[in-house]
């Protein structure tokens, strides 16, 4: 499965794609959106999740666009700012990477929560609301929302404190230094693991202490059989350590259940990625 590229808010793609897996990107307005615009529980400068539009998706029953509606618009859940979601399903936050100051800004916000536990049981629960009843049958359709949204819940322990390492030799958050990275362009490229995607072909991070710490992290996530990381862990173990050397970091992990292959990039993602690094810098 693949992440086509954002697009201008003028178009959008209303169709998922079952066999593939495609996720269209988010377009302009809905409801849903313009009803998180009202919310003052977290401040509006700030980037959300599912801030485009959530209209013309074919939900399938209409518990799942409810479902959708309630949580992005629940107090809780706006204060934790989950990172997980807004990597993949914010326009605001790749708008506001091409900001340091911005997005520094934001990873304060979502690291400094009132309450991690709180937040982590919130995103577990809306998991399983969302895959055992709510979106069940868009989640087993493969509807781009409802996939993007499981993968990013379950993925919020592993993304928040990746997301929250800072760099023992700049002081600054891991991620803002691997967006920046100009002389290797595809450090951010491993915060999609978790939302269970490989490294693309190429991918060569910078051999970091934070890249060695952020894979910790993971390789203790991967073993669980419910997080994305568990099929896609070894391989980006494999990438990394053909550019840093062996026992750079963890090989692999015993998995528990059934292992699944994690989904691969697609050329919109690999694009995207590339343009916001030009971007920055």
């Amino acid at each position: 499965m693949g992440i086509y590229a954002r697009q201008d808010d003028s178009t959008s793609s209303s169709t998922a794609s079952t066999g593939s897996g495609d996720i269209p990107p988010p377009s302009s307005t809905s409801s849903v959106s313009e009803t998180i615009e009202t919310a003052t529980a977290i401040s509006t400068s700030l980037p959300r999740p599912f801030d485009a539009s959530l209209s013309g998706n074919n939900f399938t029953e209409p518990s799942c666009p409810q479902f959708f509606n309630d949580f992005l618009t629940n107090t809780t859940f706006q204060e934790c700012l989950p990172f997980s979601l807004l990597l993949q399903t914010s326009n605001s936050f790749f708008t506001i990477t091409k900001s340091p100051l911005s997005l520094i800004r934001t990873l304060d916000a979502t690291c400094h929560v009132p309450s991690y536990p709180a937040c982590s049981a919130l995103m577990s629960s809306l998991a399983t609301t969302l895959e055992e009843t709510a979106c069940k049958n868009d989640l087993s359709l493969e509807n781009p929302l409802a996939t993007q949204a499981h993968a990013g819940l379950l993925a919020y322990d592993a993304l928040y404190h990746a997301a929250c390492l800072t760099s023992p030799d700049t002081g600054n958050y891991c991620y803002a230094d691997a967006v920046a990275n100009a002389s290797a362009p595809t450090s951010s490229y491993v915060y999609y693991l978790p939302l269970g995607m490989q490294l693309p072909a190429g991918t060569r991070p910078a051999c970091t202490r934070c890249l060695q710490d952020t894979m910790a992290i993971f390789a203790a996530q991967a073993g669980n059989k419910s997080n994305p990381l568990r099929g896609d862990y070894a391989q980006a173990a494999q990438v990394v350590m053909l550019g840093c050397g062996p026992g750079f970091v963890e090989a692999g992990v015993a998995v528990s259940g059934a292992s699944a292959g994690g989904v691969g990039w697609g050329m919109g993602m690999v694009s995207l990625v590339a343009v916001l690094v030009s971007l920055i810098l």
